[in-house]
C-alpha cells in the first residue's frame, strides 16, 4: 500500500470494486484517495470503460482517471470456480461496490443477502441506472440517457431551443461522488452500531438531485418565460478572447458600470434594481459587448476584480493548468502512465495531500498478487490461470 495512503482516515479498509465505467469506479477511487485499499475486479475482456473514447492498449481516459492506484484482477464469473473466487474476495471486503442491472449479483451468488450472514458489518453499494425495481429497472442506462430523461438536456438547450447534451459525463461523475458520500455516512453508522448497510443509488435520482434549483424555478414560474439568474451575467468577447462576468447584486453592477464608463446607470430607474435590469437586458448586454471588445481580457479582468466583480477568463484545459492560482493551490499532479505522455490529474477536493501518484492498472495486472493476498498458494494460482478462471494482460482467453 502507498505510504501516503496509510495515514489517511480510510486506511485499513478493503474495497472490492465490481463496477465498470465511471460511477462505481469513481466512488471506489474517492475511497482510495482517503486511504482504502481497492481491488478492481474485471471480466476477462476488461472493464468496458477501457474502450470508451480515445484508447491505447486497453487504457482510456476513463480507465486512468477513475482507477488510479487500484489493483486489478480479471476473473471469469461464468465459471463455478470464478464465482467461488469472487465470493471469497467479497467476504474479505469491508465495502463492495457493484454497478450491474438488478438481479445480476443474485445470479452470481453475490447479492447483499448472500453475504450479510457472514459479513453483517459490510457496506454494500449498488449503483444502477434506474433503481432496483419499477418499470425501468431492467433497462440499460448511461449518462447520456439520464441527461435526456431527467430534463438536463432541456435545461441546457441552445438559443434555438434545441435540447443539448452537456459535454462531460456529469451524471456519472456526480453519481460516484454521491455514492462515496453515502459510504462515509454508512461507515459512521457502522462505527456506532457495528452494522453494515445496503446503499442503493441510481443515475436517475442523481440526475434529479443535480437539478434541484432548476426544477424548483421551473414550477415557481408557472409557465412564465425563463429568465437569467442575474443581469448582467454571461460570457463576453474581448479584444483577444472571452471573459465571464456576473453581477450577483447591486454593488457588483455598480462596479461594472464604473469599469465600462457608465457611472450614471445605477441611478437610472431602468437599471437601478435587478427586476429593471432583467427587463432591459438587451440594452445592457449590447453596451457590455461593445465595451469589452475594445480591450484584451487581462485589462478587463484586472479592472473588474478591483471593483469586486465576479469574473474570470474563458480557459481551455491547458490554460487552466497554467493558471497561477491553480498552480499555487497544487490542484494538479502529473502522473506517469506506461505508454502515455505525462498526464495531469486533479486532486480530490478537500484533501490536503495530492492525488495518488500511482498509475492506473491494466486489466488483470495484479491478479497473481491479489490471489496470494487472499491466501492461495502458487500451485492453486497456476491452476486458475491454466483453466482460464483468471487472466493477466495479453494472455489469450481460452
Amino acid at each position: 500500500m502507498n505510504a501516503s495512503i496509510a495515514a489517511k482516515p480510510y486506511s485499513g479498509l478493503k474495497v472490492l470494486d465490481l463496477s465498470q465505467g465511471i460511477a462505481g469506479p469513481y466512488c471506489a477511487e474517492i475511497l482510495l484517495q482517503h486511504g482504502a485499499d481497492v481491488v478492481k475486479v474485471e471480466s476477462m475482456d476488461g472493464d468496458w470503460g477501457r474502450q470508451i473514447g480515445y484508447a491505447r492498449d486497453g487504457m482510456s481516459a476513463i480507465a486512468i482517471a477513475y482507477n488510479l492506484g487500484k489493483r486489478s484482477i480479471c476473473i471469469d464469473g461464468a465459471k463455478p470456480d470464478g464465482r467461488s473466487l469472487l465470493r471469497r474476495l467479497a467476504l474479505d471486503a469491508d465495502i463492495v461496490i457493484e454497478g450491474f442491472r438488478p438481479g445480476v449479483m443474485a445470479r452470481l451468488g453475490l447479492a447483499r443477502s448472500d453475504l450479510v450472514r457472514e459479513r453483517p458489518d459490510q457496506i454494500y453499494v449498488s449503483v444502477s441506472a434506474f433503481g432496483p425495481d419499477g418499470p425501468y429497472a431492467n433497462r440499460p442506462g448511461t449518462d447520456s440517457t439520464m441527461q435526456a430523461v431527467t430534463g438536463l438536456m432541456v435545461a441546457n438547450r441552445d438559443d434555438a431551443g434545441n435540447p443539448r447534451k452537456i459535454g462531460i459525463l456529469l451524471v456519472d461523475v456526480a453519481s460516484g461522488v454521491y455514492a462515496a458520500q453515502a459510504v462515509g455516512a454508512a461507515l459512521y453508522q457502522r462505527a456506532m452500531s457495528g452494522k453494515g448497510q445496503h446503499i442503493q443509488l441510481s443515475l436517475m435520482e442523481v440526475g434529479a438531485a443535480l437539478q434541484s434549483n432548476a426544477m424548483v424555478d421551473e414550477f415557481m414560474r408557472q409557465g412564465s418565460p425563463t429568465r437569467p439568474l442575474t443581469v448582467p451575467g454571461g460570457t463576453y468577447a474581448t479584444w483577444d478572447g472571452y471573459i465571464n462576468v456576473t453581477a450577483l447584486h447591486d454593488r457588483m453592477f455598480e462596479g461594472i458600470c464604473r469599469v465600462i464608463g457608465k457611472p450614471e446607470w445605477p441611478g437610472d430607474p431602468r437599471y437601478a434594481r435587478a427586476e429593471a435590469r432583467w427587463e432591459n437586458s438587451k440594452t445592457i448586454n449590447a453596451v457590455l459587448n461593445e465595451a469589452f471588445g475594445k480591450e484584451p481580457s487581462a485589462h478587463w479582468l484586472r479592472l473588474l476584480s478591483e471593483q469586486g466583480v465576479v469574473c474570470g477568463p474563458i480557459s481551455d484545459y491547458r490554460d487552466f493548468l497554467d493558471d497561477p492560482q491553480a498552480r499555487h493551490c497544487g490542484i494538479f499532479r502529473t502522473i506517469s502512465q506506461q505508454g502515455m505522455p505525462p498526464l495531469p490529474v486533479p486532486r480530490l477536493p478537500g484533501l490536503s495531500a495530492p492525488v495518488s501518484s500511482e498509475s492506473a492498472p491494466r486489466a488483470g495486472e495484479n491478479t497473481r498478487a491479489i490471489l496470494a493476498d487472499l491466501g492461495l498458494d502458487s500451485a492453486e494460482i497456476d491452476r486458475l490461470f491454466r483453466q482460464g478462471i483468471v487472466a493477466w494482460p495479453g494472455m489469450p482467453v481460452p
